[in-house]
């Protein structure tokens, strides 16, 4: 069963609980702001990834972006995007390419705090409207580094986790945990013994392999203390989160995620506006799909498998469009200037709730 827990390993990447309600319809909102001139460059110090600049003057509010798996600069295209809708925006390279460390394992979450210090000194930012945005095991991350940063004022999670998951180690071995804060690890849930041979068996079978049960497997019978010292202080975020999810997600259940995420967010008396999305037909990788169907990612190569994510072209694409309008909306409202000074936030019709 080596080669099954080897496989798992470079796959899992969140979690699945079982947690079930209703989907509340999805406001309806404007369209974004039009697109203004942007420049982009690479970055490799005090943090490694791509930064976007709006052309124009006076002060902007600025966003953070981390991607997910396999690492990388996966995000910079998001970068470019937001820059181009007003924002100053950077994404950030944790791990997996260039100056990075090469491995999952115990990601500082002072890495992403020197990008939202660099954001937050430069002239063109107004460091009280600070934003981080995440995809994936970016989004567990970013609500991770937001519950560790009061600078953070918004958070954008798509499809994430609200809790710390081990690490990813040499060829995606499971190893340690993911994070790190003060140079001590954060607690996680660790990957099960049976959850990877389940997965293996998948991979025997010639079909598509599925993670979402093993990621409930996992969190299962991992031991209650631990899941509860995993579990991120969201309640100490500076402002308010935004969890998307797809209820098609095949690698782990993300609308439980977020529900998880905003039930923790109620309990402990959040004063801001929380608010999760969830779309119906979509899969894990659907915020990809903006560019119409066929920009899609539904399967992924697992090696000599393939890894469904779920989702269709169709409804991902639809998925990402209305997503991204909300991620505006959510943005421009949550970020909108408080003292009458810098350029305003993107307008939005119908205000975050």
């Amino acid at each position: 069963m080596a080669r099954s827990r080897y496989v798992v390993g470079a796959c899992l990447v969140i979690q699945a609980l079982g947690c079930r309600s209703a989907s509340p319809p999805v406001p309806v909102v404007g369209p974004p702001p039009a697109r203004v001139p942007a420049t982009c460059a690479p970055v490799s110090a005090p943090f490694v990834g791509t930064l976007c600049v709006p052309e124009g003057s006076g002060r902007r509010p600025a966003v953070v972006v981390l991607g997910g798996w396999p690492g990388g600069d996966s995000m910079r295209d998001a970068a470019r995007e937001l820059a181009e809708h007003g924002y100053v925006a950077a994404s950030v390279v944790y791990f997996g390419a260039g100056a990075a460390q090469e491995h999952l394992i115990e990601i500082p979450v002072e890495l992403a705090g020197h990008a939202i210090a660099a954001l937050g000194a430069r002239a063109d930012v107004d460091r009280a409207r600070v934003a981080v945005m995440g995809m994936s095991k970016g989004g567990e991350y970013a609500l991770l580094v937001a519950a560790s940063y009061p600078e953070v004022k918004a958070v954008v999670a798509d499809v994430p986790s609200p809790f710390a998951w081990f690490g990813l180690g040499d060829g995606g071995r499971p190893t340690g945990c993911s994070w790190s804060r003060a140079g001590k690890s954060v607690a996680c849930v660790p990957q099960d013994r049976m959850a990877g041979e389940e997965v293996g068996v998948m991979l025997q079978s010639d079909k598509p392999v599925v993670l979402k049960a093993s990621y409930k497997r996992s969190l299962a019978r991992a031991d209650a203390d631990l899941r509860a010292r995993a579990f991120f202080p969201l309640e100490q975020i500076a402002g308010p989160v935004l969890c998307l999810a797809a209820d098609d997600d095949k690698v782990w259940d993300s609308r439980a995620h977020c529900e998880l995420a905003l039930e923790r967010l109620r309990a402990r008396r959040h004063p801001f506006p929380d608010r999760m999305l969830s779309f119906p037909g979509a899969g894990h990788m659907f915020i990809v799909a903006r560019d119409g169907p066929p920009s899609a990612i539904n399967m992924a190569p697992l090696r000599d498998a393939q890894l469904d994510l779920g989702g269709t072209p169709d409804a991902d694409a639809a998925a990402a469009v209305e997503a991204w309008r909300q991620i505006y909306a959510f943005l421009g409202a949550a970020l909108a200037p408080s003292d009458g000074g810098g350029i305003p936030a993107n307008r939005v019709t119908d205000p975050v709730r």
